[in-house]
């Protein structure tokens, strides 16, 4: 294939964050440009996307990501939510929600927890890899108060432009603009993912829970939010070790349905390595997790 554009990112193959936003970024390109491959450099230290298209560029790719729709609940079911929220705390430990209305809001909490996402035009990607009743047969990290959608409309807010050390990019996530109810609501940090392992941080080590105390911390939207599209397509494999996942980089070409058999190891091929990693809890409740640093685990096969 004569291949007449192409981009290429800065990566670092241990860490799983970068591995799974290649991903991401792979996927993304396949669906703006049909046709698209790509593939990690011998040294594991690039990410290349090589597109048939003269006018495709990592620039109209990110501006496409940036402007998309991410929806989760919609518009009515935000709103009811917290109209039901505040019903509750404005009834405080004087009396229950009815019935119904409990459940209610059970109900949609859970959903804008643990609800599918569904990337909007141009791209049209569902995306729902964590919802499985097995918590160890998929590396979700978030838990508790963190809400999906949130989290990825924060990281999409921060994407920057343009970058060619584009996961190095760092900035801290604040309340996207249809969650705020006043102005300083604005400046309200928000926790990440943390599949970048640059972000592993337990309680014990800082002195505090940083998801509780709503602490500022520089996080990394691009590996974020990239991450979270990758993994839809690009599963890990369980590791024997608990808690633990495998993923396979590779030097060939490859559009993004090879590689994503290539990145889970069921398709095997001459130009891969396999990476190992394990997740690391940031509490001792062990509510959230945090993808740790990979190592080898083979050879060039």
């Amino acid at each position: 294939m004569h291949h007449e554009s192409s981009f290429t990112v800065q990566v670092d193959a241990t860490n799983p964050g970068h591995f799974f936003a290649c991903c991401g970024l792979l996927e993304l390109a396949h669906r703006l440009w049909p046709g698209a491959e790509g593939c990690f450099d011998a040294s594991g230290d690039h990410f290349a996307v090589t597109i048939t298209d003269p006018k495709a560029s990592l620039e109209r790719l990110l501006e496409a990501l940036k402007t998309c729709e991410v929806s989760g609940l919609t518009q009515d079911e935000r709103g009811e939510r917290e109209k039901l929220e505040k019903e509750n705390r404005d009834l405080g430990k004087r009396q229950p929600l009815p019935d119904d209305k409990e459940r209610r809001r059970k109900e949609l909490g859970e959903k804008a927890r643990k609800g599918a996402l569904r990337l909007g035009d141009p791209f049209g990607v569902r995306l729902d890899w964590w919802q499985t009743a097995d918590d160890e047969a998929a590396p979700k990290t978030w838990a508790g108060r963190q809400e999906i959608h949130r989290v990825a409309r924060a990281a999409q807010d921060a994407l920057p432009s343009f970058s060619t050390a584009l996961f190095d990019h760092g900035s801290v996530l604040r309340m996207p603009a249809e969650y705020r109810s006043t102005t300083r609501d604005s400046e309200k940090p928000l926790e990440p993912f943390c599949f970048d392992a640059r972000r592993f941080a337990h309680s014990l080590d800082v002195g505090f829970s940083l998801d509780v105390i709503g602490a500022e911390t520089t996080a990394y939207p691009a590996v974020e939010l990239l991450s979270l599209i990758g993994l839809q397509r690009f599963r890990s494999a369980p590791a024997p070790v608990k808690w633990s996942f495998d993923y396979w980089t590779w030097s060939r070409p490859l559009r993004a349905p090879v590689a994503a058999g290539v990145a889970s190891g069921a398709v095997p091929t001459p130009v891969r390595v396999g990476y190992r990693f394990t997740l690391r809890f940031r509490d001792d409740q062990k509510r959230y997790k945090a993808f740790g640093r990979a190592k080898t685990i083979g050879e060039d096969i």
